[in-house]
């Protein structure tokens, strides 16, 4: 949309992609894909090793899981599962439950901030997608700016207290990532989710974008006719952008 082209801020947030066909397809479909943790390019991002699990009280966890299957059922399971199996299959489960989740990486920032260009757009061959979150906010809920430390901290997390916490995991990350200002969206299980097409308000080609891919970007957007596709020149000046309408 051309009114909307210089706009940043809530409720308009950024995705870097590359120049590849799964960007395409995105495109077409209308989805945005929640990336496995472990496939993200920092290798501490939401590493479980960071939940400080404490002490468990068993006593009180088989309590807590009478109340929700019964007394016959508990007694079933205690028979079969020592407390120290409890407590160790717990353990166990925190990285295959942080694990399948997915994760979408957004920036507060446009096409200004290099390095997510570079980084992200294979150094600006690819574009960025401009998103009004307000037009899909049941997708966009939950949305959150990263906590960046300067250490990462371990999250201590008690049973029957405050196991909610451990989705803080998916918001840390180091001091020197905040260059990129992101805002991380996280959904239950890694895959494609669909997206309302008109969230997605602006595509900008990187000034190294070639025009055979630009010409791909044409063809998957014909059917978000409110899309406006644009192709940035290389600056000139420091934190100034110039964009050209391609259509």
């Amino acid at each position: 949309m051309l009114e909307e082209i210089k706009k940043s801020g809530k409720p308009y947030v950024f995705r870097y992609r590359p120049d590849n066909d799964f960007t395409l397809d995105e495109i077409k479909e209308s989805y945005i894909y929640f990336q496995k943790r472990e496939l993200l390019n920092d290798p501490f991002d939401s590493i479980p090793d960071l939940i400080d699990l404490k002490n468990i009280d068993i006593k009180k966890l088989f309590n807590a899981i009478e109340v929700k299957v019964g007394k016959q059922k508990i007694n079933y399971i205690q028979k079969r599962l020592s407390s120290t199996q409890l407590e160790e299959t717990i353990k166990e489960s925190i990285p295959n439950f942080i694990n399948k989740h997915g994760i979408a990486c957004f920036s507060m920032l446009p096409g200004i901030n290099m390095p997510l260009l570079a980084n992200y757009a294979n150094n600006h061959k690819g574009l960025y997608l401009q998103y009004n979150m307000d037009l899909d906010p049941n997708f966009f809920k939950g949305i959150r700016l990263m906590n960046y430390q300067e250490e990462l901290k371990k999250i201590p997390i008690e049973l029957l207290e405050n196991e909610n916490d451990i989705f803080e995991i998916f918001y840390l990350k180091q001091e020197n990532w905040a260059y990129e200002k992101e805002l991380r969206l996280v959904k239950e299980n890694f895959g494609k989710y669909s997206v309302n097409r008109n969230a997605l308000r602006n595509i900008i080609c990187g000034y190294n974008c070639c025009d055979e891919y630009i010409d791909s970007i044409l063809e998957s957007n014909k059917q978000n006719k409110h899309v406006s596709v644009w192709k940035m020149e290389k600056p000139k000046e420091h934190n100034r952008l110039k964009l050209d309408l391609i259509k």
